[in-house]
């Protein structure tokens, strides 16, 4: 009988542990590329043309950067979206971020102050923008594109 009862207790301890590992994707929805806004799916289609869709989620609530949309591309680009379709972040995992979407004032003072490095991140947040240059430093601009920090 005590057998039973821990074999039990140890078969409904693992199902719990295996539930409620994951509890992140809790959070989130995989939706079709289709159920994008068209917003998003006009941008990743002008600036990613080459690329496809890979994996596409929708988070139930909107996280504290705006953004509620995932898309992971098949050139391994990164992009979350607002509830309108516009960027939030984008990640480009050490490739560089196309320069049409880098603001002109931050793209000149990467180019000024490092001349062999690009721009392999960039995020939109409430009242900076932060990028993430080839070599790994990270720089934090006010939303105007002036320089403020090195972030470490």
């Amino acid at each position: 009988m005590k057998k039973t009862i821990l074999s039990s207790f140890i078969a409904v301890s693992l199902l719990l542990a295996a539930t409620s590992c994951d509890s992140d994707n809790d959070n989130e929805t995989l939706i079709n590329a289709t159920d994008l806004p068209k917003a998003a799916d006009a941008f990743v289609k002008k600036y990613f043309p080459d690329a496809n869709y890979v994996l596409v989620t929708k988070e139930k609530v909107v996280s504290i950067d705006g953004s509620i949309y995932d898309v992971k591309l098949s050139n391994y680009f990164e992009i979350d979206f607002d509830a309108d379709g516009n960027w939030i972040d984008i990640e480009g995992n050490h490739q560089a971020i196309p320069v049409e979407l880098i603001p002109e004032k931050i793209q000149t003072y990467v180019a000024t102050n490092y001349p062999n490095q690009f721009v392999t991140s960039i995020d939109n947040e409430r009242t900076t923008v932060e990028v993430e240059i080839s070599n790994n430093l990270e720089l934090v601009f006010d939303r105007q594109g002036n320089f403020i920090r090195i972030d470490y």
